[in-house]
């Protein structure tokens, strides 16, 4: 009888420790993810060295620090053709690293080196992807956002926590719209046919912005405020601009 008991209560154990299985391609949960940071990263300008060191560190305290395991995370890029840059770069969730694993139950090295291989490194491995050397002819930011809703947020519409963080100068710039030219005042952008076009929800959704310093301090007031009110009308949780170092 005592070795019944034993082995009843070894089993419940060894259950009771057992981890959800994560999806064989994208690391996340069999229920879905339980969060999600979408980054979108404007390579329409080159950074200078100071910004590039200032990156990597976004990057790196985004993928070891400040996402959870269970939340996925989705990198887009942003360059003249956001039609072909419709798509992520990468796409995984954090399986996470092997604290907090049983060593009884689960072989933790093989756990360290899933998160190390198949979710630090590959997210690490963009950043030189990212960089560019020649500025591009367009940035069209407005279209690239609503590409990112549709194929990160609308799409996987996780039902945890969810934030889009872009680093950006935020400067618009196609035939529709040009902010070297001039910064238009947001209502009359809002009303006009091309700002119907361009609009969308971030309903839910936390927004970190990293500004680029690429302009003046007066023009890059404008520009903020463009852009406060702009993610404030489209819905936008939370809204939070800071100026990327450099």
């Amino acid at each position: 009888m005592l070795i019944v008991i034993a082995v009843s209560a070894g089993t419940v154990w060894w259950w009771s420790h057992q981890k959800p299985p994560l999806d064989a391609d994208s690391m996340c949960p069999s229920d879905g993810p339980l969060g999600h940071h979408v980054l979108l990263v404007d390579t329409t300008d080159p950074l200078n060295d100071a910004q590039k060191a200032a990156f990597d560190l976004i990057l790196t305290r985004l993928a070891e620090k400040e996402t959870p395991p269970g939340y996925l995370v989705s990198v887009f890029v942003l360059g003249d053709q956001f039609k072909t840059d419709a798509k992520p770069l990468v796409e995984l969730c954090n399986p996470g690293d092997a604290q907090g694993h049983s060593q009884f139950t689960e072989n933790l090295k093989q756990i360290q080196r899933r998160y190390s291989d198949r979710f630090i490194q590959p997210l690490m491995a963009q950043t030189e992807q990212m960089m560019r050397n020649e500025p591009a002819r367009e940035s069209p930011i407005l279209e690239m956002l609503q590409m990112v809703n549709l194929n990160a947020l609308d799409k996987r519409d996780v039902s945890g926590p969810r934030q889009l963080i872009v680093l950006s100068d935020l400067m618009h710039h196609n035939k529709q719209l040009s902010m070297y030219r001039d910064v238009p005042n947001y209502d009359t952008f809002a009303q006009s046919d091309y700002g119907h076009k361009t609009r969308i929800s971030f309903k839910n959704t936390d927004v970190q912005v990293w500004l680029i310093q690429n302009t003046n301090g007066a023009k890059q007031q404008r520009v903020t405020d463009f852009w406060q009110r702009y993610f404030k009308d489209n819905g936008a949780a939370h809204l939070n601009i800071e100026l990327l170092p450099g």
